[in-house]
């Protein structure tokens, strides 16, 4: 059985992305916000142009990454899910540089992670970041740089976690989902079964009795005929 987590929101107490480009970059990238947030640009498409306004060095960028916050229980979980032998899956329309950064500070770069991948060049004294989006599909209806759709596993049994718009399609297709904020709204609004959450301890708590082996049912005795 599989597990796939959203990072942004969902592991991370707040959204990375967001947070580096507050930091990092010019303001311009709220304006790009604004025209994802109203449907002018494709998330693919805002995502790329903000990345390309970072001015940062690499060790600045990293030392920033590695004093965000997490959510308290997640490696609790994610140890839970090796133990059950659930094969965990970190799915997200975030950078991959920057999650497997933050986990790697709490001691979970093991992890698997599938999200946009950043590229970094020399650009004389400066830096130039760029975002690569392999997961991207041209007929993800959410215009995402990363398809969750495309990535769930077509067969086998999973769980969902998550808590945001890049979330939504993927809803409609989990065997069982978690979800909190943006993703419950939507879940509620859209009649798609959830189950709601505010850390991993619940989630984990959950799991814990979905997982557990039915009752053997007991078969009726059967009266004897004359």
């Amino acid at each position: 059985m599989y597990v796939y987590c959203d990072f942004d929101g969902t592991i991370s107490l707040n959204d990375v992305t967001d947070q580096v480009l507050e930091r990092f970059a010019a303001k311009e990238w709220i304006r790009l916000e604004q025209d994802w947030e109203a449907g002018l640009i494709t998330s693919a498409e805002c995502m790329r142009s903000q990345i390309g306004l970072l001015d940062v060095s690499i060790s600045d960028l990293n030392a920033f990454l590695d004093s965000l916050e997490i959510d308290p229980d997640f490696a609790a979980f994610a140890a839970f899910c090796a133990s059950e032998n659930l094969k965990l899956t970190i799915v997200s329309d975030g950078v991959d540089w920057f999650i497997r950064r933050v986990l790697s500070a709490h001691g979970l770069g093991h992890l698997h992670v599938q999200a946009n991948r950043l590229t970094v060049v020399a650009n004389g004294d400066a830096l130039q970041y760029r975002l690569d989006t392999p997961f991207a599909r041209p007929e993800c209806a959410a215009g995402s740089g990363v398809c969750k759709c495309a990535l769930i596993h077509p067969t086998a049994h999973h769980f969902y976690v998550g808590d945001g718009r890049s979330d939504f399609c993927v809803s409609q297709i989990a065997d069982r989902v978690f979800a909190k904020k943006k993703l419950a709204a939507y879940c509620t609004e859209n009649a798609i079964p959830f189950t709601p959450y505010t850390t991993f301890r619940e989630v984990q708590t959950a799991m814990e009795v979905l997982l557990q082996p039915r009752p053997a049912r007991i078969p009726r005795l059967l009266a004897k005929t004359a």
